[in-house]
C-alpha cells in the first residue's frame, strides 16, 4: 500500500489517538518497539523522529502493525476500556474484512459457550470434578501469578435448606501499597475467573489477619456461583409442548439467574444468561444492554435454543424493538416458548440502583436518583407492553417484592421456582423426571437434593413425595 493512500491516513489517525489516550510520547513508542525488535519486522532501531513521521507522513512495515497494537492496547472500543484487540488496526484499515455483525457474533457465542459446557460436563462425569472445582482453579491460577487468595464456602437457602450456593474469593496483591489486582493484569487469571464464570463480590474481606494489608483497596472480591451459572443439559430431547423457558427482568435484584438455574435443573435443561454470552464477546457485559438486548431478541425467534431456560435483564427497554422483551422487531418469538416477566416493585428498583452490577464503589445521590428513575420509566414500559400480550397463556407476569435477607430471599427464588412449575402443570405439560432428579441428587450433592426436597415439602409438580422432609 502507498503510505499516502486512505489505509495508512487511517493508520495515521489511529495512531494519533492512542499515543494521546495512553499518554505515549514519540520516544516512548520508539522505545517500546526496540524493545520488541525482532517481532517489528524492522531492520534497525527506531528513534522518535521515525514516529514523528509515521504520525504525520510516512509508514511503517505492516508486521510493526501488530507491536504498534499491542503496545497502545489498540480495539474497537475508542475510550481505551476494552482488552487489546490484534485484529482492530488491521480491520479498520481494510486489511482484514469487517469483524461480523451482532447476529454472527451471538450464534459464534452461543455456540462457543454449548461447547464448552459440554467439555465441562465431559471433565465432571471422566474425572470426578466437583463443583468446588472453579474456584479451587481461580486459587491455584491467582497463587502461581503471585497473588495472595482466600476463599470462603457460601452456604445459603430457605431456612432449613443450606445449599452450597457460592465460593467467595478475594484476591490481593503483596505489598501494603498494592491495588486491587485486575484480572486484565493477570491473563491467567482472567481465563481461570472466565471459566468459572466468576462474579463480582460485594463481601468484606475473608483474609484472616487484615493487618498484613491494612488497604482495602487492595482486595478484588469475586464469586465462583454454584447456582445461578450456565449448565449443560441432561436431556436429548425438549419435552414436549415446552422447547425453551425465558425469564425477563428489570435487574438481577429478583436473582433471575438463581431461578433460571433452578427451574433447569429439575426439568434438566441447560441454562445460560444474555450476560454470559455477551461475556464471549465483549469486556464488561454489565455495559453491554444493547448487545444484551440483540441476544435477547435473537433467542426469542431466530435461533431459540432447544433444552435451554436462559433469563435476561436489561434496564433500558431497546428504542429498535417496540415488543421487546416479548417479541423480536417483528414481534415474533418461537410456538410454544414459555416466558415469564418478574415484575419488580420500587424497592427492588432502589436496591439495584444502590448496587449495580458489577460495580463496587458507592453510588452518589445524584447516580442514584437517575437510576431509579430510568428503571422506574423501563418498568412502566414493560408493565404497558406486558398488557398488550397478556391474552397470551404462554407469557406470564410475576410480581416480586424485595427483602433484604438473604434467607428471605432464596425463599422468593424458590417460591417462583415453584410458580413456574405450577405453570408448566396448568399449560398441560406432561413430565416424568423421576429417573433424572434421582441422578441430579447424586451428581450435584450440595445443591440439588435440597432443591428437591424444598419442592416436594410445598407439593410441587413433577417433584416426587420421596424426596420430602422425613420427619
Amino acid at each position: 500500500m502507498a503510505a499516502h493512500d486512505s489505509s495508512w491516513e487511517i493508520f495515521r489517525s489511529e495512531l494519533k489517538h492512542w499515543m494521546e489516550l495512553r499518554r505515549f510520547t514519540n520516544k516512548a513508542l520508539a522505545e517500546a518497539i526496540n524493545a520488541d525488535l525482532p517481532s517489528s519486522g524492522l531492520s534497525a532501531p527506531v528513534d522518535e523522529q521515525i514516529i514523528k513521521r509515521w504520525r504525520h507522513s510516512t509508514s511503517p512495515p505492516l508486521m510493526t502493525l501488530k507491536v504498534i497494537g499491542r503496545i497502545l492496547g489498540m480495539s474497537s472500543d475508542p475510550t481505551g476500556r476494552a482488552i487489546y484487540d490484534p485484529t482492530h488496526l488491521p480491520r479498520v484499515m481494510g486489511i482484514l474484512d469487517p469483524a461480523p455483525e451482532n447476529p454472527e457474533l451471538i450464534e459464534a457465542a452461543y455456540r462457543l459457550q454449548t461447547v464448552r459446557a459440554k467439555i465441562a460436563e465431559a471433565q465432571s462425569t471422566l474425572t470426578a470434578i466437583t463443583a468446588d472445582e472453579g474456584a479451587v482453579n481461580v486459587v491455584r491460577t491467582a497463587t502461581a501469578s503471585g497473588l495472595g487468595a482466600a476463599v470462603l464456602p457460601v452456604f445459603e437457602g430457605p431456612r432449613g435448606y443450606p445449599m452450597h450456593v457460592s465460593d467467595r474469593i478475594d484476591l490481593r496483591a503483596q505489598g501494603a501499597e498494592a491495588t486491587a489486582p485486575q484480572p486484565n493484569q493477570y491473563p491467567l487469571v482472567h481465563d481461570a475467573l472466565h471459566d468459572a464464570f466468576a462474579v463480582r463480590s460485594r463481601r468484606a474481606p475473608r483474609f484472616a489477619d487484615t493487618s498484613l494489608q491494612p488497604n482495602p483497596d487492595a482486595y478484588a472480591a469475586w464469586a465462583v456461583q454454584h447456582v445461578g451459572c450456565p449448565r449443560a443439559s441432561e436431556v436429548h430431547r425438549p419435552h414436549v409442548g415446552l422447547p425453551a423457558i425465558a425469564i425477563t427482568s428489570v435487574t438481577t435484584t429478583p436473582w433471575p439467574d438463581e431461578v433460571g438455574d433452578l427451574i433447569a435443573m429439575v426439568l434438566g435443561y441447560s441454562f445460560t444468561t444474555t450476560r454470559e454470552l455477551a461475556r464471549e464477546l465483549v469486556c464488561d457485559p454489565y455495559a453491554a444492554e444493547p448487545l444484551r438486548a440483540d441476544i435477547h431478541d435473537n433467542l426469542l425467534y431466530a435461533a431459540t435454543p432447544l433444552r435451554r431456560v436462559w433469563t435476561h435483564h436489561g434496564a433500558v427497554v431497546p428504542p429498535a424493538n417496540d415488543h421487546a422483551p416479548f417479541g423480536d422487531a417483528q414481534g415474533r418469538a418461537t410456538s410454544q416458548l414459555l416466558h415469564f416477566y418478574v415484575r419488580e416493585d420500587d424497592a427492588s428498583l432502589r436496591h439495584a440502583a444502590e448496587h449495580p452490577a458489577g460495580r463496587l464503589d458507592p453510588v452518589s445521590p445524584e447516580e442514584l436518583d437517575a437510576a431509579v428513575a430510568r428503571t422506574s420509566a423501563t418498568r412502566a414500559e414493560l408493565d404497558a407492553r406486558f398488557e398488550r400480550v397478556q391474552d397470551n397463556p404462554r407469557i406470564r407476569r410475576i410480581d416480586y417484592a424485595f427483602t433484604p435477607e438473604a434467607e428471605d430471599r432464596w425463599a422468593l427464588v424458590f417460591e417462583m421456582t415453584l410458580t413456574i412449575l405450577r405453570t408448566l402443570d396448568e399449560l398441560g405439560v406432561r413430565l416424568n423426571l423421576a429417573e433424572l432428579h434421582e441422578r441430579l441428587a447424586r451428581t450435584e450433592p450440595q445443591v440439588a437434593p435440597q432443591v428437591l426436597r424444598w419442592l416436594a415439602d410445598h407439593d410441587a409438580p413433577f417433584v416426587e413425595s420421596r424426596h420430602r422432609t422425613r420427619h
